[in-house]
């Protein structure tokens, strides 16, 4: 009887080892962005729907304006029009 509950708490341990072991790997596994969010390890990836471990890729905002016109009107992030690559970029 003794060795059964010596048996039986030592599985316990093993098992519980094991679980915290598998959720600190899975902790960027969410489908949930406001979950996500708040993990500064993690980051929500829009383009492919998920979480994912590490920081996000930097994207210019500017990269949005196609038009050279909106380009040099948008001074509030910095965007300027450049010429050589026919694309509008972030000055700063």
């Amino acid at each position: 009887m003794r060795t059964m509950i010596v048996a039986l708490f030592a599985l316990t341990l093993t098992l519980a080892a094991l679980s915290s072991r598998a959720t600190a790997e899975e902790h960027c596994m969410t489908g949930d962005s406001a979950v996500c969010a708040q993990d500064p390890a993690c980051h929500w990836d829009y383009a492919k729907r998920g979480c994912y471990a590490g920081a996000a890729e930097r994207v210019d905002p500017c990269g949005a304006h196609g038009d050279k016109t909106i380009c040099e009107q948008d001074v509030s992030i910095g965007c300027k029009w450049s010429t050589n690559d026919n694309k509008c970029e972030q000055t700063n």
